[in-house]
């Protein structure tokens, strides 16, 4: 029994990620989270004024500055230029409302998927050969300047 509800689960799986083959996805739950995790979201709590903290009703979106230089995203029909670069990653909100995020890019193939409840953040990296990279986190994740 264990072994037929493990096959099914891999077809399952692979059904659903097969969908989607630009993407890499990557998922970080709670119990993952390091003190150095906590310092962050507690200097982002201290540093970023109150109008421009994430919501409840929002998911955060983090997207790497390095892997989209001198691009343009859009998300879900609203248009983000990455005209320079900048150390860090780049802090956009998305009302959780919306369930499904599609992103496009000038210089990678668009990605669509869904939001999951339980999920607050997203860490959005290009990866390599026209792929994303996409971290779902069930908490602020440290993000370190490259």
């Amino acid at each position: 029994m264990k072994i037929a509800f493990f096959l099914i689960m891999v077809l399952l799986t692979n059904h659903s990620c097969s969908a989607q083959d630009n993407i890499d996805f990557y998922y970080q739950d709670k119990t993952k989270a390091t003190a150095t995790d906590s310092a962050a979201y507690k200097s982002y709590l201290e540093n970023i004024p109150n109008k421009f903290l994430k919501k409840d009703d929002e998911v955060l979106l983090f997207f790497n500055n390095a892997a989209f230089i001198d691009d343009v995203i859009t998300i879900n029909g609203k248009s983000y230029n990455f005209e320079n670069y900048t150390c860090g990653y780049r802090q956009i909100r998305i009302p959780k409302s919306e369930a499904k995020i599609k992103i496009t890019s000038k210089k990678k193939e668009s990605m669509k998927f869904n939001l999951k409840k339980e999920i607050d953040y997203i860490i959005i990296n290009g990866g390599f050969d026209n792929k994303w990279s996409v971290t779902f986190s069930e908490y602020f994740p440290t993000m370190e300047c490259i």
